[in-house]
């Protein structure tokens, strides 16, 4: 039997189903409102087994309005990947936060950016809002923020055992660092950033890019590979841009293969990491940390249009010393040839009265 849009044959047992859309009907559609086309989706959703869902990820964007908890739950391993990972919105109401709350404490952890939680609950379709959510019945955290804390804290006491945390601070930026390594993901914010500022300057920048992504499970080895090819260009400096993002998009910077890239580069490391408040292991080990990929390229900047202004200033210094020289040289020489002009003259008087 054909299906007719909004109804049933008379055979279904179960009652209305609500055809979404069928290709063959698909002139015959009438319009509905934005209210009757979400209770046409919360209908199919329910239908379709999705009253009651459970799906893990990562915290992003937490946020309390009063009593009222609300976050994104992100793709732990593609969150704040250039791909653009999924998420879907939370909202913990009251009643069940005192309870989620109160169990995290128990373990020790907290709802906070970047952990990674499982939450169940019911999807909703939210006509004012114009989208989907979840609302949780329950949540539990894998990992808090004492985990992280504690593996960071332990990759840098490694580090530091191996002298690696101060390697990158002894080496020196050329004065006129013109020869740039770049590693960014293309088409991002930091790499539009950092490269619109330096074309702006005008100067003569010779940029070595090596593209990789910036967050997700592939990130740690790109950006370790793209700082070995780069060393091996030899630029004046290496800078790391990525734009910004939520704490858990900064897993990447944590890792212990980008940490003893960094340090073991030949060349200085600037990180550009694009999150000010959160001091990650990469901008630790760098040679340098700038807040954002902007501040990285206007100091770039600065110290090019320094070293130039400094090298205009030695020239002029240079010259008016080489001018201050010659003018003394002509002056000891004239009063060479007066002083011989004289004992000529008194030889000469001499000379007669004898």
């Amino acid at each position: 039997m054909d299906p007719t849009p909004g109804r049933s044959g008379d055979d279904d047992p179960g009652g209305e189903i609500i055809w979404l859309f069928d290709a063959d009907a698909a002139p015959d559609l009438q319009p509905c409102s934005p209210a009757e086309l979400f209770r046409r989706l919360d209908l199919a959703a329910q239908r379709a087994g999705l009253a009651a869902v459970a799906v893990r990820g990562a915290i992003r964007g937490l946020r309390r309005r009063g009593r009222v908890c609300t976050f994104e739950l992100t793709d732990r391993e593609t969150a704040g990947a250039d791909n653009g990972g999924a998420l879907v919105r939370v909202v913990v109401f009251p009643e069940q936060l005192r309870d989620i709350e109160r169990a995290a404490t128990a373990a020790g952890r907290r709802l906070a950016d970047g952990v990674g939680a499982t939450v169940n609950g019911s999807i909703r379709f939210d006509p004012p809002y114009g989208g989907v959510r979840i609302v949780a019945a329950t949540l539990e955290v894998h990992e808090g923020e004492t985990e992280h804390a504690v593996r960071t804290a332990q990759l840098m006491c490694d580090l530091e055992q191996e002298g690696l945390l101060t390697r990158q601070a002894a080496l020196v930026v050329p004065g006129c660092p013109l020869r740039v390594g770049l590693v960014t993901a293309p088409g991002t914010a930091g790499d539009a950033d950092i490269s619109a500022l330096l074309e702006a300057s005008g100067l003569e920048w010779q940029l070595l890019r090596q593209p990789a992504p910036m967050a997700g499970p592939n990130a740690p080895d790109a950006v370790a590979a793209a700082i070995g090819r780069l060393c091996r260009s030899e630029p004046d400096v290496i800078v790391l841009a990525r734009g910004g993002g939520g704490r858990a998009e900064l897993d990447c910077w944590d890792t212990e293969v980008v940490a003893r890239a960094i340090a073991g580069a030949t060349v200085p490391v600037w990180t550009a990491i694009g999150h000010a408040p959160d001091a990650t292991v990469a901008d630790r080990v760098a040679n340098r940390s700038c807040p954002t990929p902007s501040s990285a390229a206007a100091d770039l900047v600065t110290r090019v249009r320094d070293f130039e202004r400094q090298r205009h200033e030695r020239a002029v210094f240079a010259e008016h010393r080489q001018r201050v020289t010659h003018e003394r040289a002509k002056v000891r020489r004239a009063r060479v040839v007066a002083v011989v002009a004289v004992v000529a003259l008194v030889l000469v008087a001499l000379v007669a009265l004898l």
